[in-house]
């Protein structure tokens, strides 16, 4: 009888204590704290840069103006060889970027402005007097189409990047004596390349800021000029027979900008998750 009143109550204190126990709240399952993936470069963004452009245009001339008191090989030794001009630059930038762990692929395409004028001017050519020789080169616009492969560490990306470029270029070159002028400029819009690299640092909130190289080479524009024309008796123009000569620039730039972008959509602060 003893045994069969012990084995009755601890079947009873145990359901009391099953009951009890479902009516306690069940607590959360314990999580660790948050491990750091690294930045989420992902999406859509756009953004504006400022920096500097130093734009360079190499000069040539051939030796095959005649009749003219100042011959070419004499225009080719008088002139700068090298028209050089630095400006600021400004504009804005839109790109995607696909990013699979450390790895980035984009695309990004901009637009700058700059104010890029190379003149030079000498006188006299050869001791002749009354002659004159003058050039300039000017870059007014850029736009690069260029894809991006970066490698991504925490906030930062480092990327390579380089593509297509099209901008506008006017060269302008002239040369005065006393029997005449011959000049001409030549104004177009040129495709060419760009190559360059840079660093991105994601701060916050979709947002980051940027340091950038870019070279750029829009290849070379070059004609014809002649004939002289000059006036031997008043309200007279007279063509010179034979007065031509070759004319050639290119432009090259080099462009150091800081810039700051905005991602649109999707997680656009750091990639976390839980142990």
């Amino acid at each position: 009888m003893r045994t069969r009143l012990v084995a009755a109550s601890a079947l009873a204190v145990a359901l009391v204590g099953q009951a009890a126990a479902a009516d306690l709240p069940v607590g959360p399952a314990y999580r660790g704290p948050p491990v750091l993936i690294g930045y989420n470069w992902n999406g859509f963004y756009m953004g504006a840069n400022i920096g500097w452009s130093g734009a360079q245009s190499n000069v040539s001339w051939a030796p095959n103006l005649t009749g003219f008191p100042v011959d070419g090989t004499a225009i080719a030794a008088a002139s700068s060889n090298r028209l050089t001009s630095n400006s600021v630059t400004g504009g804005a930038q839109a790109g995607y970027n696909w990013q699979s762990g450390n790895f980035l692929a984009g695309l990004e395409g901009d637009i700058s402005l700059m104010g890029n004028n190379a003149t030079f001017a000498t006188s006299p050519l050869a001791g002749i007097p009354g002659t004159s020789l003058s050039e300039s080169a000017q870059m007014n616009w850029l736009v690069t189409v260029r894809p991006r492969i970066g490698y991504v560490w925490d906030n930062w990306l480092f990327y390579a990047t380089g593509g297509w470029a099209y901008g506008r270029v006017t060269f302008t070159d002239a040369v005065a004596s006393a029997a005449g002028s011959i000049g001409t400029t030549f104004q177009s819009n040129k495709s060419g390349w760009t190559a360059g690299a840079g660093v991105e640092y994601g701060i916050a909130g979709g947002w980051s800021a940027k340091l950038e190289y870019l070279y750029v080479d829009l290849g070379s524009v070059g004609g014809i000029m002649g004939p002289v024309t000059t006036s031997p008796a008043a309200g007279v123009i007279v063509a010179v027979p034979n007065t031509l000569i070759a004319t050639n620039h290119n432009m090259v730039d080099q462009i150091v900008r800081v810039g700051i972008n905005y991602r649109f959509g999707g997680e656009r602060e750091v990639v976390v998750k839980y142990p």
